[in-house]
C-alpha cells in the first residue's frame, strides 16, 4: 500500500497511501506522533487541519495516516507570488488565531515544561540560560492548542482552504507563546541551506514588512491583549538555541543580549 516518497523533514518521511492519503512514518526512537495524533483528533471538524485517518505500524515505524492536501505550502505560494505577501500574512494570522481558539487536551504536553527542557540542555553562557529560565517560572500556564512550529512552510493552501500541517511539537499552553515562536521564526530563522540565491534576497527584503502585518493581523483578532511578548519571545529565542542550527547562533545571542537589557529597564 506504501508509495513514492513525497517529503521528508527531520523527523519523519512523508509517503503516498491511497489516492486520498499519505502517510507520515516517523523515524524509529522519535515520538513526536503521540502529540500529533492528539492534536489532530482534536482538531478533528474545525476545518484547519488534515483529517487524521488511523495509526499504523510499517517496517518498524509509527506511520500516521493523514488525508492528502493537494495544494502548495504558504512559503512556496510567497516565493512564487509576492505581491501577494500582505494578504498572505493575514491568512497566516487568522489561521493561527483559529487554532488557539481550541482547547487542548489535557495529556498533550505542558509548554512552559517543554521550554523549560530546552532551555536547560541548549549550549548558551549560564547567565542567559538563568536569566531564560527565570523568565519563564514567571509566565503562566494556559490550556489553549498551540502548535509548536507554526511558520508559512506549515500552512497549506488547497482550493481556498488554509491547512496547518505538521504538529509533533503541539503542546498546551498561552497562545502569547506560541505567537512569540512564529514571531521569532518570520523574524529571524535562517532560509534552509537549498533556498536558492534569488530566494534569499527575497526573504531578506521582505521579513520585516510580513512579519509586522502578521503580528498587526494577529493581534488585531485577539480576543484578549498579547500580554509579556518580551519574555515570551526571550525565553523562545533560548529554547530554540537547543535546536542547533549553528547559521542561527549569533542571531539568538544578539536578539538575547537585547532582550536581557530591555527587559531588565
Amino acid at each position: 500500500m506504501i508509495g513514492a516518497k513525497i517529503g521528508a523533514g527531520r523527523e519523519a518521511d512523508v509517503h503516498a497511501w491511497r489516492d486520498d492519503a499519505i502517510i507520515k512514518l516517523y523515524r524509529p526512537g522519535l515520538l513526536g506522533h503521540r502529540a500529533e495524533a492528539k492534536a489532530l483528533a482534536t482538531l478533528a471538524g474545525h476545518g484547519i487541519a488534515p483529517r487524521l485517518d488511523d495509526t499504523v505500524q510499517w517496517d518498524g515505524r509509527v506511520g500516521l495516516v493523514l488525508e492528502r492536501l493537494d495544494g502548495a505550502d504558504l512559503l512556496t505560494l510567497l516565493q512564487r507570488q509576492p505581491w501577494r505577501m500582505l494578504g498572505m500574512a493575514r491568512t497566516l494570522a487568522a489561521t493561527h488565531l483559529a487554532v488557539h481558539q481550541v482547547s487542548a487536551p489535557a495529556d498533550l504536553p505542558e509548554l512552559r515544561s517543554v521550554l523549560a527542557a530546552r532551555i536547560t540542555t541548549a549550549t548558551m553562557p549560564t547567565r542567559l540560560r538563568s536569566f531564560a529560565l527565570r523568565l519563564l517560572d514567571a509566565l503562566p500556564e494556559g490550556e489553549r492548542l498551540c502548535h509548536g512550529d507554526y511558520h508559512p512552510g506549515n500552512l497549506m493552501l488547497t482550493d481556498g482552504r488554509a491547512t496547518v500541517i505538521d504538529w509533533p511539537n503541539a503542546t498546551r499552553g498561552v497562545p502569547a507563546a506560541d505567537h512569540a515562536r512564529t514571531m521569532l521564526l518570520l523574524r529571524y530563522s535562517a532560509p534552509l541551506p537549498e533556498t536558492s540565491r534569488v530566494t534569499r534576497r527575497l526573504i531578506t527584503s521582505s521579513r520585516s514588512v510580513f512579519t509586522r502585518r502578521y503580528s498587526r493581523a494577529y493581534r488585531a483578532g485577539s480576543v484578549q491583549p498579547l500580554s509579556q511578548s518580551g519574555p515570551w519571545l526571550a525565553v523562545q529565542a533560548a529554547a530554540r538555541l537547543s535546536e542547533g542550527v549553528a547559521v542561527e547562533r549569533a542571531t539568538l545571542f544578539d536578539l538575547l543580549e537585547r532582550l536581557v537589557h530591555q527587559i531588565k529597564r
